[in-house]
């Protein structure tokens, strides 16, 4: 299941972005975890997706253009 925090509702309104795609992105991208906390990066076409995974869930925190800040 994926859920989504208010902020990264949003990000994804103000970028134009459904659902559907920020869930490819987790499912297909490239992933990495950061190294000092429990939170995932998902990155595929230009797009980062910063999220965090409990057992089959995924808590969606924050979206933004890759290569920009946060």
């Amino acid at each position: 299941m994926f859920y989504y925090t208010k902020h990264a509702l949003e990000k994804m309104d103000g970028l134009g972005l459904e659902k559907r795609e920020i869930e490819n992105i987790i499912i297909k991208g490239m992933k990495w975890k950061e190294e000092r906390n429990d939170k995932w990066h998902a990155q595929m076409g230009g797009i980062e997706v910063v999220f965090m995974k409990e057992e089959n869930n995924f808590i969606i925190i924050t979206i933004y253009l890759a290569g920009r800040s946060k």
